[in-house]
C-alpha cells in the first residue's frame, strides 16, 4: 500500500509541474464555474452553498477547468 501511495504523489507531482491541479473545494463557498452540486444537505453548522463533502476530485490546467469537482453542498 505504501507503494502504491509513492506512485500517486509522484503522478500528482508530475502533474503539478506541467499545470494540472486539484480544485480544493471543501469547506469553501460554491462557485459553480469549480464545483458540480451533486447533492445538497441540510447543516445548522455550516453557512448556505458551503461545499460539504467533496464526492470526486476536480482538476484544473493552469486557468481552465477540465473537471469540474463533484461536492455535496449545504442548504438550510
Amino acid at each position: 500500500m505504501q507503494g502504491v501511495a509513492m506512485v500517486q504523489s509522484q503522478f500528482l507531482e508530475l502533474l503539478k509541474r506541467h499545470g494540472m491541479t486539484r480544485i480544493e473545494a471543501q469547506g469553501k463557498s460554491f462557485d459553480p464555474n469549480l464545483h458540480e452540486a451533486v447533492m445538497q444537505q441540510p447543516s445548522e453548522e455550516q453557512e448556505p452553498n458551503t461545499v460539504l463533502q467533496v464526492l470526486e476530485q476536480g482538476f484544473m490546467h493552469h486557468d481552465r477547468v477540465l473537471r469540474p469537482a463533484k461536492v455535496i453542498v449545504s442548504k438550510r
